[in-house]
């Protein structure tokens, strides 16, 4: 996207002066002067982020001439300037100006004509306004303070508020009379440790002035990032160890966990724990180990700074020659399973020790719930225990377990499932980042799609800033429970050729989900010089469909298999685009993102993009009727669950010959799902046998031209 050259503009506004009733159809507003004094009005429109000289040129013909003062401003606004010693019915033309590093730019030329002097035209004036400190500064509010001066007209006032000079928010505004006094005006729902600028506003009969702009930071908790430290591993046996550490959460609400496996890669992990705000110790345990393996494994921590992690350590299991007379045990299938309960079965063999044995059982590998003990004395023998008060369609984990005097040994753990009807739980919303489009030098539309949990109702915003570590966000929007919508929302105030990162958030009563973080450069955009009146930026929540989006001027679209995958699977994704306009499109990018928890292995077209894990295709240009697509190979990671949701999402953005960017978004859902054998998993795909795709179907003849071909060498071995 090619940054244009720095242009400024202004709109010229009404004039304003001092004689009550005066007005002219040709202006944009009522105007009011005096026999001897007026105000002139104008309006910038854009700054391009840089230091903005705005002044007037007025005379008593078209050419104007006599030249205001320059007054500097930042951010796009309303000004003014006073002018005085006029003759009375005389005709004034006056002019608006603005000028800055991208050139000068004029305003259009408008005129007013002054009355006669005269007991029933009094000179009056504007009011004149100060803005004060802020006071009662506190997490999330704040006083505004100010002076005004009425000037003999009766005047109204408030203060215009933001996080940036562009403000956005206003207090109440109060009528003060004509008198002098203090005002002040109070600003709620603010965000902790944040800068916000203000300034005090007045208006009479004559006009409207400004303050000058001053900025505070509301107070609240400063949080550091967390830190966590990995200890030694403890109660380590042939199967299963106690992983240790110690996390401290600076102030913030820290979650942890362990990362382990054999290998620095790790690939498994322990369950994630919530530790509040406090420092403390942590644990975790790893189950189903190979004996005599060596384990690495080191302790991870998130805080509101993100994650951070302890130094790998490792450890190695027992096992080997079994000791003499300690007992065995396994773990047999579950039977009798219903809705609410089912009968957990085992072997054991006591080697000639009393021996007594029981199952450890829950909804996860950590178990957590046990059954009666019961001996079952110095034999070999069968055992089983029922478990009662089940919850339906849920997966159970168990092992049995024996014990003598030799000690404890478990069975492997395995699982059942209970049968019922079934319920649906509720999920935070899941969330992807899009393409930033009408970026200009001050303003750019963040987009994203949020994706509704078992329709829950959701509310989604930005956060954004200039790092990485974002630090600004946009306002909560509820967005409903629609299974899937597209949320827009526009950022102002910002700085011209500046970075700046974003991301989209989702939230509903079940937690909280963030996108991946993208970036942009903000540009300077060419803006026609006319009187406006000032842009409002509002969000937008659009609902969009499943597979693909045909806008106005691009038809995109995306494959990408069945609705389950499972854990390693191959995934093969076909997008294609075309111009379906009638005109040829500029600064075409295309750009298709992949959940972390997928892996992109190649791409027929397309450059990979490890920041934001996706493949962006830089079109430049799209012409009328022009078509295109690409195939991109991805693998399903090893540490999805199964339950999750994966969005794979293609976002194209573009500029119409107007000027105008618009986008065009497609994308596919999936839930992963638990494999139930590996081969057919990764050659045919998740859910049923049936393939559901080019290479399990040519997989499945090959199997059944050898299922055919070994039948008939069989039949005719057995014919000879």
């Amino acid at each position: 996207m090619k940054t244009k050259n720095k242009i400024i503009s202004v709109g010229l506004m009404t004039l304003v002066g001092f004689f009550a009733g005066a007005h002219f159809a040709s202006a944009q507003v009522a105007t009011t002067y005096t026999c001897n004094s007026a105000v002139l009005a104008g309006q910038i429109t854009s700054t391009s982020g840089v230091a903005t000289n705005a002044w007037f040129s007025w005379g008593t013909t078209p050419s104007v001439g006599t030249i205001t003062a320059s007054q500097v401003f930042y951010t796009p606004q309303y000004y003014t300037q006073a002018i005085a010693g006029l003759s009375q019915n005389t005709t004034y033309y006056y002019q608006p100006f603005v000028s800055n590093e991208g050139g000068t730019s004029p305003g259009n030329t408008l005129s007013f004509t002054t009355p006669s002097c005269g007991n029933n035209n009094p000179i009056a004036s504007v009011p004149t306004v100060t803005t004060n400190s802020a006071s009662s500064i506190g997490q999330i509010s704040a006083m505004f303070n100010g002076y005004v001066n009425a000037n003999g007209s009766s005047v109204t006032a408030w203060f215009e508020y933001g996080t940036s000079q562009s403000f956005g928010y206003t207090t109440n505004s109060q009528n003060y009379g004509n008198t002098s006094t203090n005002i002040s005006g109070g600003a709620y729902n603010l965000t902790q440790n944040t800068t916000y600028y203000y300034r005090a506003v007045a208006q009479n009969s004559q006009g409207t002035v400004y303050g000058s702009t001053l900025s505070f930071t509301t107070t609240g908790q400063t949080y550091t990032q967390a830190s966590v430290t990995t200890n030694s591993a403890s109660s380590i046996g042939q199967n299963s160890a106690t992983l240790n550490g110690y996390v401290n959460g600076n102030g913030s609400n820290v979650n942890a966990w362990f990362e382990y496996g054999t290998s620095q890669s790790f690939g498994y992990t322990t369950n994630n724990q919530n530790y509040g705000n406090t420092s403390s110790s942590i644990s975790g345990t790893a189950y189903n180990l190979a004996q005599n393996t060596t384990y690495y494994y080191r302790a991870v921590a998130q805080g509101s700074q993100g994650n951070v992690y302890g130094s790998t350590l490792s450890f190695t299991t027992t096992g080997g020659q079994q000791n003499y007379g300690q007992s065995y045990v396994s773990t047999n299938a579950a039977t009798g399973v219903s809705q609410s309960s089912a009968t957990l079965n085992g072997y054991m063999t006591s080697n000639g020790t009393n021996t007594s044995g029981w199952f450890e059982w829950g909804t996860s590998y950590s178990l957590g719930n046990t059954t009666s003990v019961t001996n079952y004395g110095s034999g070999s023998t069968s055992f089983n225990s029922s478990i009662y008060n089940l919850n339906s369609n849920t997966t159970y984990y168990y092992r049995a377990v024996a014990q003598s005097s030799y000690g404890t040994v478990y069975g492997s753990t395995i699982s059942f499932t209970t049968g019922g009807q079934t319920y649906v739980t509720g999920t935070a919303p899941a969330v992807t980042t899009l393409l930033a489009t009408e970026i200009t030098g001050s303003t750019a539309l963040l987009n994203g799609l949020v994706f509704a949990s078992n329709n829950q109702n959701s509310n989604a915003w930005y956060e954004w800033g200039t790092t990485a570590n974002l630090g600004n966000k946009t306002p909560s929007i509820a967005v409903g429970a629609l299974p899937t919508v597209k949320h827009s929302d526009y950022i102002t105030g910002l700085v011209n050729g500046q970075t700046y990162y974003y991301r989209i958030v989702g939230q509903n009563s079940y937690g909280t989900q963030y996108g991946t973080i993208y970036s942009f450069i903000s540009k300077t955009a060419t803006v026609v010089v006319t009187p406006t009146t000032p842009v409002v930026y509002k969000p937008v929540t659009t609902v969009v469909t499943q597979g693909g989006v045909t806008q106005s001027l691009v038809m995109l679209t995306i494959e990408g298999g069945s609705e389950m995958v499972v854990s390693g699977e191959k995934r093969t994704y076909h997008v294609t685009w075309k111009n379906i306009s009638g005109k040829t499109l500029s600064n075409v990018v295309l750009s298709i993102a992949f959940p972390q928890s997928m892996t992109i292995e190649s791409a027929t077209k397309g450059t990979y993009a490890s920041a934001d894990n996706s493949v962006v295709v830089d079109l430049e240009t799209l012409a009328i009727g022009q078509t295109g697509d690409t195939f991109i190979f991805t693998t399903v990671g090893r540490n999805v669950k199964a339950g999750d949701t994966l969005v794979v999402a293609a976002d194209m953005v573009f500029t119409a010959p107007s000027g105008v960017q618009g986008d065009a978004i497609a994308y596919v859902t999936h839930t992963v799902q638990a494999a139930q054998n590996a081969i057919s998993a990764s050659v045919f795909g998740a859910g049923d046998f049936t393939p559901t795709t080019l290479l399990g179907w040519m997989s499945l003849l090959v199997l059944v031209l050898l299922m055919v071909f070994l039948g008939s060498h069989l039949y005719g071995k057995f014919s000879d």
